[in-house]
């Protein structure tokens, strides 16, 4: 008999690029997080046309933690949620 090969690939957490060495470091992650909680499909386009880039390039500069174009894209998902939140309150 032939052996059952697992062909369905389990999904794997998508992980930050980056070890906290202290305490607003690690803050700095815990909002990176919350942040991509309340992140909903699309968001990553939206925030591209804000910081005129990529989507995918967006996506990566948000989990490479303090290299280039993280700070904007971290502060453009944040404005898009926020305003997402907004438009739902009314």
């Amino acid at each position: 008999m032939s052996q059952t090969v697992k062909t369905v690939k389990i999904p794997t957490k998508a992980r930050f690029c980056y070890t906290p060495k202290n305490e607003d470091e690690e803050k700095h992650l815990e909002v990176l997080e919350s942040l991509l909680k309340d992140k909903r499909r699309g968001d990553w386009s939206l925030v591209a046309e804000i910081v005129g880039i990529p989507a995918m390039s967006a996506k990566q500069a948000f989990f490479r933690v303090f290299q280039k174009h993280h700070f904007e894209v971290a502060e453009a998902l944040k404005q898009v949620i926020d305003n997402r939140k907004e438009l739902l309150m009314k």
